[in-house]
């Protein structure tokens, strides 16, 4: 015994169905032009002056998110920080993640570049020789995160509140990526650690999901003409064609 829902209660539902589907398709649209204006805006702050070490620390956070800073503090090499598992230019490697103790006492982690497996000893011998009390890149804001140590003793990412745990100091909610905007199509560098930061880009097609979502609602119009319209027509035009055929 098969079992047919009421056409008045299968219209309703698919009524719902088309609502949902176009208020989506309108979602993504909307989603759309936010990530548009986030990506205009944050790549404008790339051309803004640097902030100094007491603005960024008055900014806050969310304020500091995708914005330049120059900080002035000093370097904790004592306990510099692994990041494994890094892929650049098709190479494994790590990177080095280093506090800036900030006047005050706060530190700041700051990402001090990428290199490969194989430079890792040259590489922070390199870091813990440099006597710079400045770092400039591009803050981020990393309240949340959370990453876990390795039993190799690297880290599976950079996230100051993880990572402050054992330090002596405060940690701020934010980071920064030293170095400066790496131009598209760079080659591989040469010597590491390679700094910098690349441009802001939306990896998601907002309006490609729009037209998905429109297009099934454009779908179920059409099955619901289909069953509710035009088969009901051919039926009605069969019966009424065997109707007036001649009996034999």
């Amino acid at each position: 015994m098969s079992f047919r829902l009421p056409a008045p209660v299968l219209l309703a539902l698919i009524g719902l169905a088309f609502v949902t589907l176009v208020g989506l398709g309108v979602w993504q649209v909307e989603r759309a032009g936010w990530k548009a204006n986030l990506v205009a805006t944050r790549n404008a702050q790339l051309a803004a002056t640097p902030l100094a070490t007491d603005e960024a620390r008055a900014l806050g956070a969310s304020g500091l998110d995708y914005r330049l800073v120059s900080l002035t503090g000093r370097w904790d090499a004592d306990h510099l920080m692994i990041l494994a598992n890094r892929i650049r230019f098709g190479v494994k490697g790590e990177n080095a993640v280093e506090p800036l103790v900030l006047p005050g006492g706060e530190a700041v982690l700051v990402d001090r570049g990428w290199y490969p497996v194989e430079q890792r000893d040259a590489t922070l011998a390199k870091l813990k020789q440099q006597t710079s009390t400045t770092a400039t890149g591009l803050a981020l804001d990393a309240s949340g995160r959370q990453a876990s140590r390795t039993a190799a003793g690297t880290w599976t990412g950079i996230a100051p509140e993880s990572m402050s745990v054992g330090l002596s100091y405060r940690v701020l909610p934010w980071i920064v990526v030293e170095g400066g905007l790496i131009a598209e199509n760079a080659p591989a560098p040469t010597s590491y650690p390679a700094q910098g930061f690349e441009r802001y880009v939306s990896d998601v097609s907002h309006v490609e999901y729009a037209l998905t979502w429109f297009g099934l609602a454009a779908a179920l119009v059409v099955i619901t003409a289909v069953r509710f319209v035009i088969e009901p027509r051919r039926a009605r035009a069969r019966l009424e064609a065997a109707e007036g055929a001649p009996r034999p």
